[in-house]
């Protein structure tokens, strides 16, 4: 199923650039392969997905697509953002750890907000101990509404502090991705869940750290799923080149079942 969902996008993205089939083939691979994959009935690699989204100008790594503004300092929120949209993780570090953001804050979103950003981005840059107690001190701010219903951001929290723990403990679990993943899946979520998919994908990631990739690959391809439900396309492209590079780790026979 996951194989004729990533070649149904590869082909709605070829003939959205007005892209004959053919003429894609012949910068690639022969026809046939490529039409095989469109259709689903090969599994692409790594390498030929790269090769594809490069063609295709289908744009990976992107930032959340929706943001948390901080609504007590909306000029700083503003310069946040700016930071965040454009990868500069350091500087927003630098700032926030320069100022004192943090104690003029007044709402607990406004700092589950602020401790996200800082703490992902401490994750990026790789202070992930930083980044750990961070991440937790947002959890703790965590507000659920009745009857336990969630915003995405407190799911993304979950997600994130679970990362961070996975890299810095020598027995990790992965209660928060499980927490949050059934909170999605129970349709807890009270605002729009357009950011989730990372919460399948940072599940995944962490999960391949961990040389579980069939695991991985079970997660990659229920976050594609419920993306293509809800019709969001956030980490789409990221989430089928992580599954690719997954099912390459795992045994053939898992393989087989898996796809």
């Amino acid at each position: 199923m996951t194989f004729e969902m990533v070649g149904s996008y590869l082909q709605r993205c070829r003939q959205q650039r007005g892209l004959a089939l053919t003429a894609l083939a012949t910068r690639l691979c022969p026809l046939n392969v490529l039409a095989a994959i469109e259709q689903g009935q090969q599994t692409p690699s790594v390498a030929q997905l790269t090769q594809l989204y490069r063609q295709l100008g289908i744009v990976r790594n992107q930032p959340l697509p929706q943001s948390y503004p901080i609504q007590r300092l909306p000029t700083f929120s503003q310069q946040l953002q700016s930071w965040w949209q454009n990868q500069k993780y350091s500087e927003l570090v630098a700032n926030i750890a320069a100022g004192d953001v943090l104690h003029r804050l007044t709402t607990d979103t406004d700092r589950q907000a602020v401790l996200y950003y800082y703490g992902r981005s401490l994750a990026i840059i790789g202070d992930v101990d930083a980044a750990e107690l961070h991440l937790r001190a947002g959890l703790m701010f965590m507000t659920p509404q009745h009857p336990k219903q969630y915003r995405s951001l407190d799911l993304l929290l979950m997600a994130a502090e679970n990362a961070v723990s996975v890299q810095t403990s020598q027995t990790p679990n992965f209660e928060g991705f499980e927490r949050a993943w059934t909170i999605i899946q129970q349709d807890r979520v009270l605002d729009n869940p357009v950011n989730l998919p990372a919460v399948y994908y940072q599940y995944a990631q962490s999960l391949l750290q961990r040389n579980a990739p069939a695991e991985a690959s079970r997660v990659l391809q229920a976050g594609i799923q419920w993306s293509q439900e809800q019709r969001l396309v956030y980490l789409l492209p990221d989430s089928y080149l992580l599954l690719a590079l997954a099912l390459k780790m795992v045994p053939s026979q898992v393989e087989a079942e898996l796809s």
